[in-house]
């Protein structure tokens, strides 16, 4: 005999308008407009992270009171082990949008809701988004350069870009974080020798592992001067707008091509430091 759900030991509890049809239990997240419906960590539902569950059932437009923690017993002892990692499901079921299993498809959203405390509990801790930083180094140069870069006091190191004979172009490789929801920040990072005038477009393409590796080509960086360029300064180019919807996917491989524009008579150098991305992620 099926048995409803009880929920104890509730922590942070809110009043919630709903965009859609709930159950006591339920994983919801904000509709992005006007209210909060079933989590999906699915591709196509990438920003429905789970942010409260349920601790009433409701339909669209009903006011519900929900929480960020608490424990779920269910009398039918569904749950198939202690200690079990619970996730936000890629796919609402009815009854609990929450599972033990790992999402596995391309680009779903990883999201870690809480543990198994045994086979008839759940404790369901539901953690705010935060800031996820790295600064990628490993940048490629394809041309004519000695050695990998060049150095330049006080001991910046890293690849040139200069324009005045040959093109260079320069690449980073990365690989989004399985856990992320959008690029609050990017940008590429450079050491200006004596450069004054340069303009640099930047180019973008993501794929995951298994796909055509033509992937997605995001939103291009048309030629421009870096932000702050001057003679012996740190500048930057800001590439987060090339990060779009369509190209930022959890758990995705990127490149990032950063090519100077040849048409421009450079009057010194452009010496690439690194790629800083932000994140927020679950």
């Amino acid at each position: 005999m099926a048995v409803n759900p009880v929920i104890e030991n509730i922590e942070k509890k809110t009043k919630l308008l709903l965009a859609g049809t709930v159950k006591r239990g339920d994983l919801l997240a904000w509709d992005g407009t006007d209210g909060y419906k079933l989590a999906n960590a699915s591709d196509a539902a990438t920003n429905l992270y789970a942010q409260y569950v349920a601790l009433d059932g409701g339909d669209d437009g009903d006011y519900i009171n929900a929480c960020k923690g608490c424990t779920i017993y269910d009398g039918d002892a569904p749950f198939s082990a202690s200690n079990m990692t619970i996730y936000t499901s890629a796919v609402g079921t009815a009854g609990y949008t929450n599972t033990e299993t790992r999402p596995t498809t391309a680009a779903d959203v990883i999201q870690i809701v809480g543990r198994n405390v045994d086979t008839y509990r759940q404790r369901i801790d539901i953690k705010p988004p935060y800031e996820k930083e790295e600064f990628l180094i490993w940048a490629f140069d394809t041309t004519a350069e000695a050695g990998i870069g060049v150095v330049d006091s006080p001991v910046w190191v890293g690849p040139g870009i200069d324009t005045n004979a040959t093109t260079e172009d320069v690449y980073f490789t990365g690989r989004f974080p399985s856990n992320v929801l959008s690029v609050l920040e990017a940008k590429v990072v450079y050491n200006s020798i004596a450069e004054t005038v340069a303009k640099i477009s930047v180019a973008i393409i993501t794929c995951a592992d298994g796909a055509t590796n033509t992937g997605d080509t995001g939103t291009a960086h048309a030629a421009a001067v870096p932000t702050s360029l001057a003679t012996n300064k740190l500048c930057y180019s800001d590439i987060t707008a090339c990060f779009d919807a369509d190209a930022l996917k959890a758990d995705y491989n990127f490149t990032v091509a950063v090519t100077a524009d040849a048409s421009v008579n450079n009057d010194g150098n452009l010496q690439v430091l690194g790629l800083y991305m932000r994140y927020l992620v679950v």
